[in-house]
């Protein structure tokens, strides 16, 4: 028997909307397929079992329980709502918006859009797995692993920031600011039980994913930071955290992202323990001849 579509399916504008309500339910083939499909959406949707399965590294029956775990009758059937999905999208008013210009001084469009971009942040924030989210701070925590952090022309900022916050707390990070280039040498030493946490959000990079691609063939571990579209760095992942990147401007925001590099720090800092106010005193020591105040 099909599955009844949950309630909170039946709000779902698109596919994918009902992909994400749903993502913490699936079993591990299944989320795979989920995290293939949101990376080119809705593109490998409208390819053949075979082809998804194959991009998603699962068997064939996979897929079709996959879509069957989203209240669809069958693969065919999730192929349908798909295709309405882009007639929609090709023939709405939606499409022909232009965005009208805010009213207002500066001082309150500047408060009005930074309250806008806070509540998109805290609610895809709030929208992350807590089951992803426990996996990639276990990840981030085990100072057995090597830990490896890079990102793309803007997110390697927030690579670096994360970075120079958990170098504080733990031994053994490196930050990768051209992987595929100067720090090529590090990439060629991947060991399986190193960790990568890359951050990759629309418009995504394709050396993040190309680095990516080679850390699986490597059998290293991916904790992946993307936006709610998913990088196509999600299908090599083993731990995805999607944020938002909506944004009241013309450039995409990174606020949430920026949340997560500074919070992931904290429960960090929280499994090491003692060890971590150890390194943290012997940091501040070390740097205390540059630093101005206390």
């Amino acid at each position: 028997m099909t599955p009844a579509v949950p309630d909170e399916d039946a709000h779902a504008a698109t596919v994918a909307d009902r992909v994400r309500n749903r993502m913490t339910e699936l079993r591990p083939a299944e989320r795979k397929v989920a995290r293939t499909l949101l990376s080119d959406y809705p593109s490998a949707g409208l390819s053949t079992v075979a082809e998804l399965a194959y991009r998603a590294s699962v068997s064939a029956p996979s897929v079709v329980r996959f879509a069957q775990a989203m209240g669809y009758e069958g693969f065919p059937a999730l192929q349908a709502h798909l295709r309405a999905e882009l007639t929609r999208r090709s023939t709405g008013p939606l499409a022909r918006a232009t965005r009208q210009l805010d009213a207002g001084s500066q001082s309150e469009l500047l408060v009005r859009r930074a309250t806008e971009m806070t509540k998109v942040a805290l609610d895809s924030l709030a929208a992350i797995p807590p089951a992803d989210l426990d996996a990639a701070i276990d990840l981030i925590s085990d100072t057995s692993r090597r830990l490896f952090v890079a990102g793309g022309r803007f997110t390697r900022l927030l690579a670096e920031y994360l970075s120079l916050h958990l170098e504080q707390v733990r031994p053994k990070v490196r930050y990768l600011s051209d992987p595929l280039g100067v720090d090529l040498g590090q990439v060629l030493d991947i060991g399986r039980r190193d960790v990568y946490v890359l951050i990759d959000v629309t418009r995504y990079q394709r050396s993040t994913v190309e680095l990516a691609a080679t850390v699986r063939r490597h059998g290293a571990t991916i904790v992946l930071v993307t936006d709610e579209q998913l990088s196509p760095a999600a299908a090599d992942a083993d731990v995805v955290l999607p944020t938002a990147v909506a944004s009241p401007s013309p450039y995409y925001s990174e606020t949430a992202e920026f949340m997560m590099a500074e919070l992931l720090v904290v429960p960090v800092m929280e499994r090491l323990g003692d060890a971590a106010q150890t390194r943290m005193a012997i940091w501040d020591d070390g740097r205390a001849h540059e630093l101005l105040r206390p």
